[in-house]
């Protein structure tokens, strides 16, 4: 029977259905297989006290006949389970198993093709027609808005945020609990936060809406209830910005402590969710309990009695507390007896109130239940039972099990397609068999070590969903072509399960000298159809079924069909060295022990980016490796299967082995790095040659890795470049501190930008002085990423002299001062530090300017007007000198105004003030804001200060003149005879003082109205 195929291909995927809901009655029957289930009462008051103790083993036909016992006034079966274990399949078998009866009336709310509006219509269905409108009309409330999905969006939002809004927290609840509950709803009600975040595709809010509105099929069928996490606020950046002010206003609080706010702000947004989402229905819990309740009044008149089959309690969000309160309700003179059987997540089983607690009667553990035997865990012989009955399908195909079940008996076991089979004695004897199906193409040891691999929860508890999809899904269908070509087990498949976990890397280096063309294959054939971790051949009708050949010199196994042997621990080389065991075990599948790791990528890390010849990459080696803000550091380096993944914002990744490494070749090079480090890196240990001969190969493919990745984040585009935009921002930083003239040359402009910069800007605005800040704050970072690229190379380091083929353009591209490249969003590192500076400097800069301009010609004009157009330095400093002298000798000058005068004089002595007036009346000139750029720099801010501080000083100077000289006038009235000769001498000097600054009293005048 060699690469023999007794399946159509075509049938599996039909056959196989995980989703039990979708699989024909007829399917079922013929794929179903009986387990014990795990039942318990309830205990106590509350889930969490029921123990494993409280179990017991009930065969599913006694189970459904406890549950239907007319003795019981009610009964309510919860059956738990996670995702995939069987809920929903025995939800299905009760239904199937449920014999007629007039008197019953069966409803089933499945767990998919349905939503949430449709099973309330369901329910109202069974109410005689003239009890029916009233409900009716309570569904159909929403009217127009929610006739569309982006209206059924809106209406959520809105009910959410008034139902959070309605809330009333109880007495003792924190201050930042009732503030989150007042400022909540102003996020849900934001017109930006709806567009940019609630109402999209793929968010909660569209889920929960589908939830309620839409029909679900087996792609979007809920397993759990769906609720908001962390992920699903939004917490600032453009959120902010954008925002309303009542937004903004709940952002901050959400910010103020966020591992207190945000968990805090999930929990109560998810304690209104159900509200919000019976209200979207415009179906409330009272209305399902009324509407519940008339239901049973019905059926009560009428002498029957209702079951209900609930696939997922999940499917019934918003409405299940209230429905599971009003299945609670035990049968009575008025409602009719009631039994439900749900299927339900664990966690919120936890969750249900007491009352509903206590009136459960029958509690199933489908995850103690699935697959087991009789009060342990899953074994071999409960896996190949449940596996044959899928196998044998999958043989007959729909056609043949359809054709079965229109005569089969209940209760009858669908025919095994083994018994009309030529091969059936060799194949049965060779792979085995369950109750006369057959387990080809697996044997019991391939299906158990496979099914361990795929299900993390073997052999505690068995998971059929999982089994069914990753396995016999997989085996049959995807691989159908490698059993017919007689190259099953291809070692793909193998790795989809985990890889190599019993050959150790020596024996699976042996393979790989014996029969290098297929060692691989026979790595995965061993791996999965012995497992053991020896090296030897199976059974020979087993490797001829797959054309498996011969591996020379090793032991042949004697034939067993389904040796039950616990496999061996592997053999380990060098028992002594435990860092060698952990790369064995790491790649034979296991996570790689953190210690390992952390003494392994210093080393790796300094291997490759010495095997680098960053001269012909044309990097300078220390800006791209290193530590913070590097693209290449130590942290850049993680191991397959290793929990702590590589930082998102490292812009070098090198994961190893890799997609194109080699494990057996990974695994020698770092056993062999290992003991050199420990060796002062010397080889001449036992093996040595052998391993370092497996580390340079690997190195030379990791450093091909890091080179490829630095060649694509450093390579310019179209319309951005790394070098390029960090010298033209270091060539802005140079004009603004005045280091550029405006007649200057590229050459020029070039080395003023690598000149170091002065603490502070000649500017005086707080615009042009934040941007020019922080362009000093980045300067090193900024030369470092210029010179990496355009500087000439030479071992991997910068030389003294620039490349101008690479920045020319640039530069000319800068004349005009306009930033023109296009910085992108998806860098990172210093990378990413470069394209948020050019970024912000490119938004800002021409504004800044602006600003700028406009303050220092505003002080031109004030300083003209006070001083003359024509006014220099020397001229202000004379005039002003000679009329604090006059006013002092004259007598007037008293009130300390003439000292600050003097002190102001002083500064103005101190400072470029003709260089300031000459650079604003030149940049005065230019059409453009940016081409002053130049002449700003040369505007010295401390000269701009000292000419505001000298009109200040000389206009209060002058105004403490004028007042001294109307109140010795008055006095001088009153004393008329005494004091006429000394009025006649401050006459004289006053006439003196007016005829030298007549025009500055008359500018000043008018410049204290400025001011």
């Amino acid at each position: 029977m060699r690469n023999f195929v007794c399946w159509n291909s075509a049938d599996v995927r039909q056959v196989i259905n995980p989703y039990a809901e979708h699989i024909p009655d007829s399917l079922f029957r013929a794929v179903h297989t009986d387990w014990n289930l795990k039942v318990s009462p309830p205990i106590g008051k509350s889930f969490q006290e029921i123990t494993a103790a409280s179990y017991s083993d009930m065969e599913p036909l006694n189970f459904l006949e406890d549950f239907l016992r007319e003795d019981r006034p009610h009964a309510l079966a919860v059956v738990l389970g996670t995702t995939g274990s069987g809920k929903s399949h025995l939800i299905h078998w009760m239904r199937l198993n449920l014999r007629q009866d007039p008197r019953r009336v069966v409803l089933v709310v499945r767990k998919s093709g349905t939503n949430l509006r449709a099973i309330v219509e369901m329910l109202i269905n069974e109410l005689p027609i003239d009890e029916q409108q009233g409900f009716r009309d309570t569904l159909n409330r929403a009217g127009e808005a929610t006739v569309t999905r982006d209206g059924q969006k809106q209406q959520l939002l809105n009910d959410l945020a008034h139902a959070i809004r309605e809330e009333v927290v109880p007495h003792g609840t924190s201050e930042l609990e009732g503030e989150l509950v007042k400022q909540l709803p102003n996020l849900f009600q934001d017109p930006y936060m709806r567009e940019a975040h609630f109402l999209r595709d793929g968010t909660i809010v569209a889920e929960i809406v589908d939830h309620i509105f839409a029909t679900s099929n087996a792609g979007n069928r809920p397993d759990k209830r769906r609720i908001f996490d962390e992920e699903d606020l939004p917490l600032g950046g453009n959120d902010f910005v954008h925002a309303s002010t009542n937004a903004r206003n709940a952002i901050k609080v959400l910010q103020l402590e966020p591992s207190v706010t945000q968990p805090l702000a999930i929990q109560i947004i998810n304690r209104n969710l159900d509200k919000a989402t019976a209200r979207t229905l415009s179906f409330s819990g009272d209305r399902v309990e009324e509407l519940m309740g008339r239901l049973r009044i019905s059926f009560k008149r009428q002498g029957k009695e209702l079951i209900l089959l609930i696939e997922e309690f999940a499917r019934l969000q918003g409405i299940d507390r209230a429905l599971l309160q009003a299945i609670t309700h035990q049968g009575d003179g008025e409602f009719c007896k009631m039994r439900s059987a749900i299927a339900v997540t664990t966690g919120f089983f936890e969750s249900v109130a007491e009352t509903a607690y206590m009136r459960t009667t029958h509690i199933v553990d489908m995850d103690r239940s699935a697959g087991r035997a009789s009060g342990g865990e899953v074994t071999r012989a409960t896996l190949s039972d449940f596996t044959s009955r899928y196998l044998n399908a999958v043989r007959l195909g729909r056609s043949g099990i359809d054709q079965w079940n229109d005569n089969a008996d209940p209760g009858e076991r669908p025919p095994s397609k083994c018994a009309t089979c030529l091969h059936q004695v060799k194949c049965h004897s060779t792979f085995g068999e369950s109750d006369g199906y057959g387990l080809y193409p697996f044997t019991a040891t391939a299906l158990w070590n496979a099914a361990i691999r795929v299900d993390s929860g073997m052999p505690s508890r068995l998971n059929p969903r999982i089994l069914q999809n990753d396995l016999l899904a997989e085996v049959l269908d995807v691989y159908e072509p490698s059993i017919r070509t007689g190259t099953f087990p291809p070692y793909r498949f193998l790795e989809k399960l985990g890889g190599p976990k019993a050959l150790n890397l020596a024996a699976r280096g042996r393979l790989q000298a014996l029969k290098p063309d297929v060692a691989d294959r026979l790595i995965a054939f061993l791996e999965l159809y012995d497992g053991t971790g020896l090296l030897h051949n199976l059974p020979v009708d087993l490797r001829e079924a797959f054309d498996v050949p011969e591996i020379q010199d090793v032991d042949t196994t004697t034939p067993v069909v389904d040796p039950i042997i616990p496999p061996p621990e592997p053999p380990n080389p060098n028992p002594s060295n435990p860092q060698d065991l952990a790369i064995e075990q790491w790649i034979n599948g296991g996570g790689l022990d953190q210690n390992v790791a952390n003494s392994l990528r210093p080393l790796i890390f300094s291997a490759v980016a010495d095997a680098i010849d960053w001269d012909i990459l044309g990097l300078e080696r220390s800006a791209f490796v290193g530590k913070t803000g590097k693209a290449f550091q130590t942290n850049s380096i993680s191991f397959d299967r290793q929990t702590t993944a590589i930082p998102g914002y490292l812009a070098v990744k090198l994961r190893i082995p890799g997609e194109d490494g080699d494990a057996v070749t990974t695994g020698a090079a770092l056993q062999g790095l290992l003991r050199a480090s420990r060796n002062q890196f010397r080889w001449d240990f036992e093996d040595g040659d052998r391993l370092l001969s497996a580390f340079l190969d690997c190195v030379g493919v990791w450093s091909r890795s890091v080179e490829d990745q630095l060649r694509t984040i450093s390579a310019p585009s179209d319309n951005w470049n790394h070098s390029i935009a960090a010298l033209q921002l270091l060539c802005v930083a140079a004009a603004l501190s005045g280091k550029i003239k405006p007649e200057a040359t590229i050459a020029d402009i070039v080395d003023a930008a690598f000149q170091p910069l002065p603490p502070e800007g000649p500017s005086t605005t707080q615009e042009i002085r934040s941007l020019y800040d922080r362009l000093l704050k980045r300067r090193d970072k900024l030369v470092d990423l210029a010179r990496a690229q355009i500087s000439s190379m030479k071992g991997g380091r910068v030389g003294a002299m620039l490349d101008p083929h690479k920045f020319m353009a640039g530069i000319r591209a800068l004349r005009h001062w306009q930033l023109a490249l296009i910085a992108p969003e998806d860098e990172k590192g210093d990378y990413a530090m470069l394209a948020k500076l050019y970024g912000e400097v490119q938004r800002d800069l021409e504004k800044a300017v602006e600003a700028e301009c406009e303050a220092r010609l505003t002080w031109l004009r004030e300083m003209e007007e006070a001083f003359g157009p024509d006014a220099t330095r020397a001229t202000i400093i004379a005039s002003l000198t000679d009329l604090r002298e006059l006013a002092k000798n004259a007598g007037v000058a008293g009130g300390g105004n003439i000292n600050v005068l003097g002190d102001a004089i002083e500064q103005l002595k101190s400072v470029n003030f003709d260089d300031a007036l000459n650079a604003v009346r030149g940049f005065a000139k230019q059409d453009k804001p940016l081409a002053a750029l130049p002449q700003l720099g040369r505007g010295r801010r401390n000269a701009v200060e000292a000419g505001s501080a000298l009109k200040k000083a000389a206009i209060a100077f002058l105004d403490n003149v004028d007042q001294n000289l109307t109140t010795y006038a008055t006095e001088v009235g009153s004393t008329q005879s005494v004091l006429r000769d000394s009025i006649k001498k401050i006459d004289v000097s006053l006439n003196q003082i007016c005829s030298n600054l007549s025009a500055m009293s008359l500018t000043v005048a008018d410049a204290s109205h400025v001011d």
